[in-house]
């Protein structure tokens, strides 16, 4: 049995196979525009919010050129080594080498600055006198959700610069 010349050929995909090899397309498209999008700094919303607290070890911290987390694919980007933080803050950017997590602080966000109450202050002091070391650390890294949100001095923990 022959078929005739003029008949519609069958396709070789099926419906369902079709659709799969759309489905899991979108699915691919939609990851890769996720890992892509642009990161936005990490900013703390006006009033209390609560932080961790990380003391920055000043002998093995390296400064680095700026925007190297900014753009398409900047999250997977790796100015730093896999054992530093990339952190910016006032128009500079380092590679931070951070001690763990010491514990968290309240501070308070008014007008983009951050200000810390008295408790807090004598908090991070006490933790970067018990650090001590030959070269005691200057510097602490306020954390919240796992994004560098700003930078104490610890001579004077009375304010922090915000970093991203």
């Amino acid at each position: 049995m022959s078929t005739p010349t003029d008949a519609p050929r069958k396709s070789r995909l099926s419906p369902v196979l079709t659709w799969g090899i759309v489905a899991v397309t979108v699915l691919i498209m939609a990851f890769v525009l996720w890992l892509g999008w642009p990161a936005e700094a990490a900013e703390l919303p006006a009033g209390t919010s609560t932080v961790e607290v990380h003391l920055i070890e000043d002998s093995i911290t390296t400064a680095a050129p700026t925007g190297q987390r900014s753009g398409w694919f900047g999250r997977l980007s790796t100015p730093c080594d896999f054992d530093s933080w990339y952190v910016e803050s006032a128009g500079t950017a380092m590679c931070a080498t951070l001690d763990e997590r010491l514990g968290t602080i309240t501070v308070t966000t008014t007008d983009k600055r951050i200000s810390l109450p008295a408790d807090a202050q004598k908090a991070i002091t006490a933790w970067a006198a018990e650090a001590g070391g030959p070269q005691p650390p200057t510097r602490a890294l306020l954390v919240r959700d796992g994004e560098p949100v700003g930078i104490v001095a610890v001579a004077t923990p009375g304010s922090a610069t915000p970093a991203h």
